[in-house]
This record gives C-alpha cells, sequence and structure tokens, in this order.
C-alpha cells in the first residue's frame, strides 16, 4: 500500500463515526427518534437533553433546517489546528452557542478552547471530521 492509501485508510478509521445520513432537528423532534447510523454501521443515541438545549438555542426556521448531528471538521486553510463548521444554518447556530461571530457566513472558524466547551455542552450532537 503506498502513503496516500495508508492515509485513507487511516482516515477511513478515523471518521467511521461520521452519519451515513443526517435528519433535521424538527425530524427528530417530531419523530422522537434521536439516533443515526454510522459509516461503520452502528446506530447513536443523541441525549434528549441536548437535543432540548438545542431546540432553546434554535429559531424556528434553524429547527427545519439544522441537519444532525452537527459536523465539525479540520480547518485545513489554517495552520494553528483550527476547527470549522461548514453551512448557513450550522454556522448561525454555533455562533449562538460559542458566543462568536462568523466573519464568512457560511463557514465558523474557532479554535481548541471553544471546541472543549462545545463538546462539554453537546457531546452527543457534535461529531468531529478529520479531514487532510
Amino acid at each position: 500500500m503506498d502513503d496516500t492509501g495508508y492515509i485513507r485508510s487511516i482516515l477511513g478509521d478515523i471518521n467511521s463515526n461520521i452519519p451515513v445520513s443526517r435528519r433535521t432537528l424538527i425530524d427528530h423532534l417530531q419523530s422522537g427518534n434521536f439516533t443515526y447510523k454510522t459509516r461503520s454501521g452502528e446506530e447513536f443515541m443523541m441525549e434528549s437533553s441536548e437535543i432540548d438545549l438545542l431546540t432553546e438555542i434554535c429559531s424556528d426556521v434553524e429547527k427545519f433546517r439544522l441537519r444532525l448531528p452537527i459536523i465539525v471538521s479540520t480547518d485545513t486553510s489554517c495552520d494553528h489546528g483550527a476547527w470549522k463548521v461548514d453551512g448557513i444554518i450550522e454556522t448561525s447556530v454555533m455562533s449562538k452557542i460559542l458566543n462568536k461571530r462568523s466573519h464568512k457566513g457560511d463557514v465558523l472558524r474557532f479554535y481548541n478552547p471553544h471546541l472543549a466547551v462545545l463538546r462539554q455542552k453537546f457531546p452527543t450532537i457534535v461529531v468531529l471530521a478529520f479531514i487532510p
């Protein structure tokens, strides 16, 4: 296996927790089903208390458009170990959670202290993706 294949294999293993598909917050609320399937085939349960807190934070429009779980990825455009969330709705919601303003409407960049706060508040709703 060449270096590229090896790296892809490692990243595939690391990112096995990424959801296969995501449903909106309102879909989860209406169905009462707070689960999603991961790439590894496992079913993962999001905590209802986190769903409730997220529901309080979101506007009505955000509830209909925010897809769960929220994917936070490594930000390869920055060499300082940054993280980011992509998407207009995701950026809006994460800005509220982290009390951090986005300088670009569809991307919110943040660093490890913000990630720690996010993971403390929403350990089951936020999924990390590692992108080279």
